[in-house]
């Protein structure tokens, strides 16, 4: 049985985990709204939203961003969201299902509180310790999942930012390398919980060859030396089926809205 606040972590990471520094959370008990230290990362989850009260929360939470320098956020619902018709509701006020590359529209939040078992003796991920190898790590994550130069842009910016983050380890960035190069790279946050990991990418060229794993691999190792043995993720379609395999267990379905207002 997956604990419960391990499947709350998971369906709600940003409800659920510590606010680091340079990142916002406001949180009222009709949604959470998350700001990161880049744009894109404007999110709102754990919606509670009453029937009546719907306009007057989008108008709300659109105030809040944009007052924050922000044109645009996404809506993240569950099968927890209410009301359940909350989606409808959204995409007839103008929200769109979110695309490639700004998000996917759908995503499995998974936990896993067990090891994930015997990896390839041959393909080991480590932790990042230069900020070489942290750059590195993001260019394979950009690369990997396609970011335009705008996108790549914006987050070269933060780098030094999102590197001391690493350093304090409140998260954590780890690269798996093949005949010395680095081909793959992931990213921990660590939460009271589990440990929530985000960023999982390989190079197209580097893929079927147990990079993604010992990257699963060395962020369970990490969990359980916190005393925390559990991992939780938001899966996109590319990593559901590996992690499935790995034997994650899907406790939501999380869908997607992107709200742009003037």
């Amino acid at each position: 049985m997956i604990p419960e606040k391990v499947r709350e972590l998971a369906e709600e990471p940003t409800a659920h985990s510590p606010v680091p520094p340079g990142f916002e959370r406001i949180f009222v008990d009709s949604y959470c709204l998350f700001l990161g230290p880049f744009p894109n990362m404007t999110m709102a989850q754990r919606l509670r939203l009453e029937t009546t009260e719907v306009a007057q929360t989008v108008e709300e939470v659109r105030r809040l961003v944009s007052e924050r320098g922000r044109s645009w956020l996404t809506w993240w619902l569950t099968e927890s969201t209410t009301p359940t018709d909350l989606e409808e509701r959204l995409l007839a006020m103008g929200m769109e299902r979110a695309a490639m590359p700004i998000q996917e529209p759908f995503y499995a939040a998974m936990a896993l509180i067990h090891s994930p078992g015997a990896q390839r003796h041959d393909v080991q991920a480590r932790l990042v310790e230069t900020f070489e190898d942290f750059q590195a790590a993001n260019e394979i994550f950009w690369e990997a999942f396609e970011m335009t130069e705008e996108q790549r842009q914006t987050q070269r910016e933060v780098l030094p930012f999102l590197f001391e983050l690493h350093r304090q380890r409140i998260s954590a960035t780890y690269l798996c390398s093949l005949e010395g190069k680095p081909v793959a790279s992931a990213t921990a946050v660590f939460t009271e919980a589990a440990v929530l990991l985000l960023g999982g990418a390989v190079l197209p060229e580097a893929r079927g060859r147990g990079c993604y794993r010992a990257l699963v691999q060395a962020r369970w190792e990490d969990a359980v030396a916190r005393g925390t043995p559990a991992l939780v993720v938001q899966a996109g379609a590319m990593s559901q089926p590996i992690l499935e395999r790995l034997g994650f267990q899907q406790v939501a379905t999380m869908r997607v809205l992107v709200d742009r207002f003037a």
